[in-house]
């Protein structure tokens, strides 16, 4: 091999090596990127799937209740829910309600239940969401109390690098068991 064919190798092989670390280095930026944004939607998501499982069961939206000395109240961005307890086999037990609340703190989304002891559901707070960026309730009524459906708008926001991922969810759910209040 003469001189000439090495200096020629050499430079076909740093030109190969180059390309190679660049389509790396391109496959790792979008590969942040598509995580961060499945992180934005899947939060948006879940948070989403909690609200409809609360939303759709509940005999009422209640102006404020009182979970263990905190009080939440019903208005543009919490959500406080009357819902018939049930137990292990599915039956609702006469007399026995649950309480929900989902709620802002420090741009996390909260649900706090305060369940009946008699209830298959258990009492606690879960975080639901830690890149919220904005969430809205809209009732169907002035008076919340009055309320048969809801409009949630879910708002998250991830950041990666210098790119701001967002994810937004609007979705009008209904209280089925509305109707069957006095």
């Amino acid at each position: 091999m003469t001189l000439m064919e090495t200096v020629v190798t050499i430079g076909i092989s740093i030109v190969a090596l180059l390309a190679l670390v660049n389509l790396f280095l391109i496959f790792n930026s979008i590969y942040g990127y598509q995580r961060t944004f499945m992180a934005a939607a899947g939060s948006a998501g879940a948070a989403m799937n909690a609200l409809e499982a609360s939303i759709l069961p509940a005999e009422r939206v209640l102006a404020s209740y009182d979970f263990a000395g905190t009080t939440y109240a019903s208005s543009a961005d919490t959500l406080v829910l009357e819902l018939p307890a049930f137990d292990d086999s599915g039956d609702i037990v006469s007399g026995a309600k649950d309480y929900v609340a989902f709620y802002v703190s420090a741009g996390t989304l909260y649900r706090l239940v305060e369940a009946d002891v008699q209830s298959m559901r258990h009492s606690g707070r879960t975080q639901l969401s830690t890149v919220l960026d904005a969430l809205s309730f809209t009732y169907d009524t002035a008076e919340v109390t009055n309320a048969t459906n809801i409009i949630v708008d879910i708002e998250t926001q991830a950041q990666f690098k210098q790119q701001t991922v967002h994810s937004r969810l609007r979705e009008q759910l209904y209280l089925r068991n509305a109707h069957s209040l006095p």
